[in-house]
């Protein structure tokens, strides 16, 4: 079984469409959402409904339960970055938002475990993005494929048969894919993978959307990376009335040299 998995679209339907098509090019059969659909982006309903109509598997990131109203108050409140999910909130049907509350942050499918953030406490919505915590988050499960999303970043972690945590992804993503591109990884005997997909429809410092690809009866597991359009997103946003973060901007800066 081949499956797609992909994380935080950000409201940007464009982009999650493009990734959707691109998978089903590649002939993926299966397709898993790791959360945070809403927030940031332009678009919430539109994502949303995509998500509902093509998505085997849906978890709740915390744009999502921020969206929902779910998160602690203060938090909420003083989060810069949960401003378009508090506006969000009444543009949601109530069909959605019941949906969407039906998502869990954690989730065992076929022998892998997913997750929005991270694994030992998945409502904290914890950032992998150190070794010390990659240790942390292999000791939480048992499964040799653990995939989250984020931090809007493709990684791969891997730990050995001695307990030993490495990054099999580094140097490998580093260049701005012109292309679309796909980066395989053949898993080991008896080491076990933590995947980061990265984000389909925000991305930071890849300046690329990507997700991954796992077919479960090959033993390989591969990042896709396709191009990203930061001047259509940054238009699109500003037609949309809204703000845009100086680092997004940096971003479109740094993508159109």
């Amino acid at each position: 079984m081949k499956y797609a998995i992909m994380s935080d679209v950000h409201a940007n339907p464009v982009a999650l469409e493009t990734a959707l098509a691109d998978a089903r090019a590649l002939g993926c059969e299966k397709f898993a959402m790791l959360g945070d659909v809403t927030g940031y982006g332009y678009d919430p309903k539109r994502a949303l409904s995509l998500v509902r109509e093509n998505f085997d598997i849906v978890l709740m990131g915390n744009h999502d339960s921020a969206c929902l109203g779910l998160e602690q108050r203060q938090c909420d409140l003083n989060n810069p970055n949960y401003d378009l999910d508090r506006k969000c909130r009444g543009e949601l049907s109530d069909d959605d938002a019941k949906w969407l509350r039906g998502l869990r942050p954690l989730r065992k499918v076929a022998g892998m475990a997913l997750a929005h953030g991270d694994f030992t406490e998945p409502k904290e919505w914890y950032y992998i993005n150190k070794p010390a915590v990659a240790a942390a988050n292999f000791g939480a499960r048992k499964e040799k494929l653990l995939f989250c999303g984020h931090t809007h970043h493709a990684e791969v972690w891997s730990l050995s048969r001695e307990n030993v945590i490495s990054r099999p992804s580094d140097g490998r993503l580093k260049d701005v894919p012109n292309a679309p591109e796909t980066i395989e990884f053949k898993r080991e005997k008896g080491v076990r993978y933590i995947v980061n997909v990265g984000s389909v429809g925000y991305p930071r410092h890849d300046l690329c959307m990507s997700y991954v690809i796992c077919d479960s009866s090959s033993g390989v597991f591969a990042i896709r990376r396709l191009p990203f359009d930061f001047k259509s997103y940054v238009m699109s946003m500003v037609s949309h009335g809204i703000d845009l973060p100086a680092w997004l901007l940096f971003l479109l800066a740094t993508a159109s040299r």
